[in-house]
């Protein structure tokens, strides 16, 4: 049970990870990184050279990026602490809500694909290869068979969508 414990943190940790990257771009436009270097600190998570770093990079957006990268090496908890900062400062809820809501939208659909408790969205990539995932165990043949339909069709609705967006994106040319 303890192994699967920390294959799940695992598993939710580079969810996490994968959140902060594909929010990237939103985040280094509206994150004020100097609102959180007390707090981080505090938290041991930014030291004195990575706030000199990231104070040292000349644009806002720069800054963002840095804060982003140094915080992302920072562990595990890099997610979570960021999360809490945002909410701890006031000032920048709106980006805790989006990372929140994208967050748990990539959990539903996390337990989804390892329960097969209900159809996965095909919209609802978690950020993890879904083959790496482990199968699910309870009712073992019957769920593994749930499991292999909702990747198989996950896969087959991604590899659609890629083929119309690329379509599309040919004839605009």
């Amino acid at each position: 049970m303890n192994g699967n414990k920390i294959k799940e943190e695992e598993i939710l940790h580079e969810v996490r990870l994968n959140i902060l990257e594909e929010q990237r771009h939103y985040l280094c436009k509206h994150l004020n990184p100097q609102d959180h270097f007390a707090y981080l600190r505090s938290k041991h998570l930014l030291t004195r050279e990575d706030e000199e770093l990231i104070k040292s990079e000349v644009t806002s957006k720069r800054r963002a990026e840095r804060f982003l990268d140094i915080l992302v090496q920072k562990g595990p908890n890099c997610y979570k602490s960021l999360v809490d900062a945002l909410l701890k400062n006031g000032t920048q809820l709106f980006l805790a809500e989006k990372l929140n809501k994208e967050y748990e939208r990539k959990k539903i659909n996390l337990h989804n694909l390892l329960t097969g408790s209900e159809p996965m969205d095909p919209r609802g990539d978690i950020g993890v290869d879904p083959a790496a995932l482990p199968h699910p165990t309870v009712g073992s043949i019957e769920n593994q068979n749930i499991y292999k339909s909702h990747t198989d069709s996950a896969s087959s609705s991604l590899t659609t969508y890629k083929s119309s967006y690329i379509s599309s994106n040919d004839s605009n040319a």
